[in-house]
């Protein structure tokens, strides 16, 4: 990938990432199957991390498969023997989940989905996944590289950075702020960041625990009096309470962890052998809007919130499938007008949602008896049907419908599951039709398909129009976005007018073939 230098100086990229996390480095990897140049900054260095497992789910799952990685990221969790242990366990169990620590969902559905299982991976593997992708498709990575500021104009954004050798500057037509919950982008472009502050602290390490007195620990996770105790299937220990410290800045250290167990669960101990300890909190915060002009936000700079249910990097990773084809069409010339600003639309309001039940979720956590009857009486909700397939598309995003727009046909606006296709090539898999990451312009497979696909030719430099059959698509004419919704669906007959109207609204105005 070539870049260029701007007239203001430093290097200029169409678009620049601040920060190399899961998020940013997904954002990247579509914005480079659209050719868009790419730099993503990242003020740590390689191999750095958190020490979090994450928990993919259904619909982030999808999206993988929808770019042909799925499969190279379950081989990844059988690197891990511990964490694909502990999903084999809880896929026998008859649950894939859980709710404010009940194990029960999905043990009561029978909702068909298309990726029914969870994949577990460190948070060093994931990334180490998609940098690998991000680099193999031709996106810049820079460690060390810290932005410092932004000052954005009419024509792009000039980004402030901090590196080993001083004070640097790059330019980018946009800015994405993939830089956590400190987000230094979200801070210089002066985006709000309201929520609610901590009423508890997790503490999390790595460790070896010796009990004494004839103690006994559990061995998974246990509500107690003074909160909660989990051992993990990597070996971190991780404990919370509702008693927030003042000082929440300064390095977490084994001693606090140590006392901290000893608290929860009453058991004296000897904490050794630790290499890393951390805290979190369940501070909740939603950036107030996800565009700036130029600058936008994703990931944990546009949203943080307690990690229950493992929802953070499922949401971080799907507003970069949701953004990425957006801002490429935009630099591109062709997206219509509203297109870019459907990313917040759509996204602000999903993620304002997982912060409402991860506080809910929270408050079902806290020790005391009246909280462990509400639990009781929750567990048994959850034994319901329909309560438990509600909760389980709130967890794994398998829920979301976007706004169908004015048509409102019934389809539009959901998620489009994978189904097997017949095509002038031969047979096929929706999946695999979408892993260029361009819309997809399926079906008109019937009477009068010729003069609808002849109708949206004029859209064949950014759309893949496919001529397909097939058992289950539920409309004559499906117009597929690159994240897997459904931007567009007609019955038969199809119109040429109703298909121009549909791929002008989502895909810009036609080019007519160059002679």
């Amino acid at each position: 990938m070539t870049t260029t230098e701007h007239p203001l100086g430093g290097e200029h990229f169409d678009v620049v990432i601040a920060g190399a996390g899961p998020v940013g480095l997904a954002l990247a990897a579509e914005l480079r199957l659209h050719g868009v140049t790419t730099l993503v900054l990242e003020k740590g260095r390689p191999g750095e991390g958190e020490l979090r497992t994450l928990s993919l789910h259904s619909r982030t799952l999808e999206s993988l498969d929808r770019r042909g990685l799925l499969a190279e990221f379950a081989r990844a969790q059988e690197r891990l023997p511990g964490l694909a242990d502990f999903r084999r366990d809880l896929d026998d169990s008859g649950a894939r989940g859980h709710f404010a620590g009940l194990f029960l969902l999905g043990r009561h559905t029978a909702e068909p989905v298309e990726q029914p299982h969870n994949l577990m991976l460190t948070h060093e593997i994931l990334t180490e996944l998609l940098t690998e992708r991000a680099d193999a498709l031709g996106a810049v990575l820079r460690y060390g590289h810290e932005v410092t500021g932004l000052e954005q104009d009419a024509e792009g954004v000039t980004v402030r950075v901090r590196t080993a050798g001083g004070e640097a500057a790059v330019r980018g037509d946009f800015l994405v702020g993939c830089d956590g919950g400190r987000s230094a982008v979200r801070r210089g472009v002066g985006i709000d960041f309201p929520g609610t502050d901590p009423s508890l602290v997790s503490r999390m390490g790595r460790g070896t625990i010796e009990v004494h007195d004839g103690g006994e620990l559990p061995a998974t996770w246990q509500r107690t009096d003074g909160g909660w105790f989990m051992r993990m299937p990597d070996g971190r220990i991780a404990v919370t309470e509702w008693d927030v410290p003042e000082d929440l800045e300064s390095p977490a250290t084994a001693a606090e962890l140590a006392a901290s167990i000893e608290r929860v669960t009453g058991t004296r101990i000897t904490l050794t052998d630790v290499d890393i300890a951390h805290r979190f909190t369940d501070s909740a915060r939603q950036a107030s809007r996800y565009r700036a002009g130029r600058v936008l936000l994703a990931g944990d700079a546009a949203h943080i919130h307690f990690p229950a249910g493992g929802q953070g990097a499922n949401l971080g990773l799907q507003d970069a499938f949701n953004l990425g084809w957006k801002l490429a069409a935009e630099y591109r010339g062709w997206a219509p007008a509203g297109l870019l600003d459907s990313y917040e639309s759509e996204r602000h309001p999903v993620a304002a949602r997982v912060l409402e039940n991860t506080r809910a979720q929270v408050a079902l956590m806290r020790p005391g008896p009246q909280v462990g009857a509400l639990r009781a009486l929750f567990a048994r909700l959850m034994e319901m049907d329909e309560v438990n397939k509600y909760l389980s598309e709130i967890i794994y995003a398998t829920g979301i419908r976007y706004d169908p727009g004015p048509d409102g046909h019934r389809l539009a606006g959901t998620f489009l599951h994978d189904l097997p296709l017949t095509t002038a090539d031969g047979p096929t898999r929706l999946v695999e039709l979408l892993r260029p990451g361009r819309p997809l312009l399926l079906g008109l497979d019937g009477p009068g398909g010729g003069d609808a696909r002849a109708a949206a030719a004029g859209w064949a430099d950014r759309v893949d129009i496919v001529p397909a059959a097939a058992e289950g698509l539920g409309a004559a004419a499906l117009l597929v976005r690159p994240d897997g919704y459904l931007a567009w669906a007609g019955d038969a007959p199809v119109t040429e007018g109703a298909l121009r109207a549909a791929l002008t609204a989502w895909c810009g105005p036609e080019r007519p073939a160059a002679d």
